[in-house]
């Protein structure tokens, strides 16, 4: 029940869920259309008040040159002083009125009064109307001490400007009337319309180009990640596929992902491949001595059981088997741990000479008949990335092969070396040696040179692959050299520490 409510769940949560691609789409799409919509509302804003004040300064312009010219009066302004001066035809070009530009041309903005830019009102000093280029009632005038201009609401194309400003004599500084310029902003709202339309349509394309690059953006980022995601499913269906990620020539994240879960397949799958071997090699190798027990338990368990020598016979095979196969399998774990010290032991750090000198002590003890030589030329503190104990390890198997296959020259040498980079450790005996075609093959799982020798002399043919697996796992090398009946030589490299490594 609960694993089909698990299945139900994924289900469920497959298909309520939205694709990476769109997420990513839609939160870029937005990301460059908030950016495009506040840059053009800046830019509008900016716009729209750079308008307003040419607006009002064009406004100021037509006061001013209004001013200036009717308070060249001496009384009260009467409608045939306004008309006479205002229709001057010198009125619009005299110099010392500073209405240059033709937008603020005073003929040019009552030749378009009719189309409602500019209106034009003068008052006399009691506020009565004496001059109007266009009837506006929606405009109301109030008289002013001081030249003000205000914004209106409720013009007739919407916000209208508004100056009025008192008319004072020159020869007597006395009030004698006002006027009053109202910019009724047509031209203003008109490019104000257009310029929002634009806007709003290029948001829109800027929307569907956003949601576009939006797109093409997302599935180039998520084209890695969707690689990963079928060399996963492909993985799921068969574990032992060879399926893996092109990162290409990229050198992003995603390339570094694609490259970890690539080693991690190829981790895996090595793990897989070790397993079964592990697995044929141990049913293999133990299917001989299993047998034999068998047949010396069927037969006891006929007839043997009251014969003493058959039973004595068939108990000391038997405990010779057994005693084979407890050795059998404790190399085997040796060497699935040999298979892991990339896991576990890949920042242990050893002398070699410490090892070196111990374990070949250890040897000159052991076996007094023979002749052990050791040649050394490191330095006391020369150290490599190995655990100390699959160093030793290392040099047991070595130099207990090269004692089991020793013949009448019962001698072994061993010499350790600083080449630079690395730290060689070579061990010579000179006994049986090797073909050309053992030496290459010397390194298999359970290979043996001479199979009833090998058996005869307690080897399981185990020694040399742990060896290689323990070397191999802390990135060294190992190599043999041999002559067919004059011995053999085994080489190995580990890489010298620096002292970087060291304090790392």
């Amino acid at each position: 029940m609960r694993t089909q409510a698990a299945i139900d769940t994924t289900n469920i949560n497959k298909t309520k869920r939205i694709s990476l691609r769109w997420k990513w789409t839609i939160g870029a799409a937005i990301a460059l259309f908030l950016t495009y919509t506040i840059f053009s509302a800046i830019l509008f804003i900016t716009f729209q008040q750079i308008m307003i004040d040419d607006e009002q300064q064009a406004v100021r312009n037509v006061v001013y040159n209004i001013t200036e010219r009717l308070g060249q009066n001496y009384y009260d302004l009467s409608e045939d002083d306004v008309n006479s001066m205002l229709n001057q035809q010198d009125f619009y070009f005299t110099p010392e009125f500073p209405i240059i530009e033709e937008s603020t041309n005073l003929r040019n903005r009552r030749m378009s009064s009719s189309q409602g830019s500019i209106v034009i009102r003068i008052f006399n000093s009691d506020g009565e109307p004496l001059y109007e280029t266009v009837s506006l009632d929606s405009v109301d005038f109030v008289p002013r001490d001081t030249m003000q201009m205000e914004m209106i609401e409720d013009g007739p194309y919407g916000e209208t400007l508004s100056a009025v400003s008192p008319i004072n004599s020159f020869f007597n500084n006395q009030r004698i009337g006002y006027v009053q310029v109202i910019n009724t902003l047509s031209s203003y709202h008109q490019l104000f319309q257009s310029i929002l339309g634009a806007i709003l349509l290029t948001g829109v394309i800027a929307l569907l180009f956003s949601g576009i690059i939006g797109y093409i953006i997302a599935f180039s980022f998520l084209q890695p990640i969707r690689r990963l995601t079928e060399a996963m499913h492909i993985i799921e269906k068969e574990p032992e596929s060879d399926e893996r990620i092109d990162v290409g020539d990229g050198n992003d994240e995603l390339t570094e992902l694609a490259n970890a879960y690539n080693a991690m397949l190829d981790r895996m799958q090595r793990n897989i491949e070790q397993q079964k071997q592990f697995v044929e090699d141990v049913s293999h190798e133990l299917r001989t001595p299993v047998a034999v027990v068998e047949g010396h338990m069927k037969l006891l368990n006929r007839w043997g059981k009251d014969d003493p020598a058959i039973l004595e016979e068939s108990l000391s095979a038997s405990l010779q088997e057994m005693e084979r196969m407890k050795s059998l399998v404790q190399e085997m774990l040796d060497l699935s741990r040999a298979e892991q010290v990339e896991i576990h032991y890949k920042h242990e750090r050893t002398v070699v000479k410490d090892i070196v000198t111990q374990t070949f002590n250890n040897f000159k003890l052991v076996h007094p008949d023979f002749t052990f030589i050791l040649d050394d030329d490191i330095d006391d503190d020369t150290t490599i990335n190995i655990y100390r104990n699959h160093l030793e390890q290392i040099l047991i198997i070595l130099l207990d092969n090269a004692v089991k296959y020793s013949t009448d020259r019962k001698e072994v040498h061993l010499s350790v070396s600083d080449n630079g980079m690395t730290i060689q450790i070579a061990i010579q005996d000179y006994g049986e040696g090797m073909t050309q075609e053992d030496t290459e093959k010397i390194f298999n799982r359970f290979y043996r040179v001479d199979k009833a020798r090998s058996r005869h002399k307690g080897g399981n043919g185990l020694g040399l692959s742990i060896a290689k697996q323990l070397v191999e796992g802390y990135h060294g090398r190992i190599t043999a050299e041999s002559v067919l009946d004059h011995g053999s030589i085994f080489r190995v490299r580990f890489p010298k520490l620096t002292e970087e490594d060291e304090t790392q």
